[in-house]
């Protein structure tokens, strides 16, 4: 028997975070369960996809029994959120699950076999070390947008994850453009590992509705947790080699041009409305003190726009993805960005003017 009081947002906020780590294909119903487990006089949430798991530690008023049970994650989910009153009464007995609030009341069934239910375990002697939960928010924010979203590419399949010489690096590339960013730890371990996209995006979740200052990170060589106050994310690494990054960073620049963010982002913007509409191509055509912005449809017409520019260096003629500029200058939260360009058919470096540890590199387009 178990038996607890709960505050509707508490419970509605704790099933929610955990809920997401759940996989929307299964064939284990027990894989589509929320696990309520007592543990050390505490109540604990469990949900996983075998790749990611989210444990939640619920805080709970009137609390007595310790029988674990799992239940369908969708269903408790649309009960709690539609709750009457403030307050929720959770009695578990014998297979039953009853949940009382003002006038309502839920019988539903459950899993008794809760022996199934897969827990991650993480070796908690591995590698521990704190980062500010701002500072790790944004640089994931950074470089997740630019991971492969296709299957077949697993190891560019996510966030390539690197300390070394004391700084954090995340990395990430779907092989047309890739994203890195750094941030000086002071950490004496060396380590790297990938975390896949979708276990980046429960991580993201977590960051975004913690109030913790920071997060703890323990690391197993093969497991990576993350913890937030009374919420943890338990992550399996992916057993790929990331490709060496380093190789298409590149080492000197024929051309620099430095641009205002929001003259770039708002004249790309008008030009994608042809480009969207044709070969997905943008021209970029650059001159003593201006970027020409062109492109042409055969069916919808063509567009060009000037903006001002501050150039060092070659005249250039380089055509991109409109899709990827943009994705990489909204990234950047800066008012200036330099474009540093080798020739035509080479990599575009992209980072924010004077503001170190981070930046994009895009292939371009062949003409």
């Amino acid at each position: 028997m178990l038996k607890f009081n709960v505050s509707k947002s508490e419970i509605v906020k704790k099933i929610y975070i955990a809920s997401s780590s759940i996989g929307s294909r299964t064939v284990d119903p027990i894989l589509q369960c929320l696990l309520f487990k007592p543990i050390n006089g505490h109540l604990r949430i469990h949900a996983t996809d075998l790749q990611t798991s989210v444990i939640a530690n619920i805080q709970v008023g009137e609390y007595e029994g310790n029988d674990p049970f799992a239940v369908d994650a969708e269903l408790i989910n649309d009960i709690v959120t539609n709750l009457p009153e403030d307050e929720a009464n959770f009695e578990y007995d014998n297979g039953k699950l009853i949940v009382k609030s003002g006038k309502a009341k839920y019988s539903i069934p459950t899993i008794q076999d809760t022996d199934r239910f897969p827990i991650i375990e993480l070796d908690e002697s591995g590698i521990q070390f704190s980062i500010d939960t701002s500072i790790l928010e944004e640089m994931i924010n950074r470089v997740s947008f630019c991971a492969s979203t296709e299957s077949a590419m697993r190891a560019l399949n996510g966030v390539y994850s690197e300390v070394h010489g004391g700084f954090l690096r995340f990395v990430s590339s779907d092989g047309y453009r890739l994203a890195l960013t750094e941030q000086k730890l002071g950490i004496e371990y060396e380590f790297e590992f990938i975390l896949a996209l979708k276990s980046i995006k429960e991580l993201e979740k977590l960051l975004s509705t913690t109030t913790e200052p920071s997060i703890n990170v323990i690391y197993d060589h093969s497991i990576v947790s993350f913890n937030a106050g009374d919420v943890t994310t338990i992550v399996r690494t992916v057993e790929e080699t990331f490709p060496d990054y380093k190789r298409v960073l590149p080492k000197a620049f024929k051309t620099r041009v430095i641009l205002n963010a929001d003259d770039f982002s708002e004249a790309l913007k008008r030009v994608t409305i042809i480009a969207k509409r044709g070969k997905e191509k943008v021209q970029l055509k650059i001159t003593d003190d201006v970027m020409e912005l062109t492109s042409q449809s055969q069916d919808f017409g063509d567009v060009n726009e000037t903006i001002p520019i501050t150039k060092d260096g070659e005249d250039l003629i380089v055509n991109f993805n409109p899709r990827f500029l943009n994705e990489a200058a909204k990234h950047i939260d800066e008012k200036e960005i330099e474009f540093n360009f080798v020739d035509n058919m080479s990599p575009l470096q992209i980072n924010p003017r004077n503001v170190e540890g981070y930046m994009y590199i895009v292939l371009p387009v062949r003409m």
